[in-house]
């Protein structure tokens, strides 16, 4: 009975999966569990659902993303240095520091996310600042994909001043599967896509 009731929470855990990361960043991203309520979960009725998986549409807030960032750094910092934060406000945030002539500089970048077709996201349009120098963007995206530790899902792209988070890509318990939908942080709207096998409820598969 106990292993039941206990399956029955991991459940619903993965559900909330993936609310990173952007994470994410970066997400996290993305095994990540959402530890804050989102505002509300809808099961798509208007279309057909694969057969194998059931899909969730989980909706939420930047306050509430901003948590699953935290939670998630955290726990990367358990296995490692983590010299920087995320965090979600009228752009994606990204803080730390960057070394210059052998001393600690501040380190401030923000990005416009962009959701993908595919439920990936780009953080674009990029604007920094690395104290009082004037550093060119490339090469302070080239400093945070060398010595700043990320997921492998998060793809830092130096060139076209860029950061991809591959949420498609992130490996989760059971196969299951996250994808953006949409990221409005102007309006605080942010939806993401969950879809688990459904093996994972012990369920097996049917075939029309």
């Amino acid at each position: 009975m106990s292993d039941s009731k206990d399956k029955k929470r991991n459940i619903w855990k993965i559900l909330f999966l993936g609310l990173a990361a952007v994470n994410l960043l970066i997400i996290s991203w993305f095994a990540i569990f959402i530890y804050v309520a989102p505002a509300k979960i809808q099961i798509p009725t208007d279309k057909a659902i694969d057969q194998e998986a059931a899909e969730f549409t989980i909706s939420s807030t930047k306050e509430n993303l901003n948590d699953l960032i935290n939670t998630y750094l955290n726990d990367l910092a358990g296995e490692g240095n983590i010299s920087y934060s995320v965090s979600l406000d009228e752009r994606v945030k990204l803080s730390g520091t960057i070394v210059a002539f052998g001393q600690e500089v501040p380190l401030g970048a923000s990005f416009t996310p962009d959701v993908q077709r595919n439920g990936d996201v780009v953080l674009e349009d990029m604007e920094i600042t690395v104290g009082r120098l004037q550093v060119p963007n490339e090469k302070v995206l080239d400093y945070v994909k060398k010595q700043y530790a990320m997921p492998e899902w998060v793809i830092v792209n130096p060139k076209d001043e860029t950061i991809y988070v591959a949420l498609t890509q992130m490996e989760t318990v059971d196969n299951i599967r996250v994808e953006a939908e949409k990221i409005n942080l102007d309006t605080n709207d942010l939806a993401f896509k969950v879809v688990i096998p459904y093996q994972t409820f012990g369920i097996e598969p049917t075939n029309e």
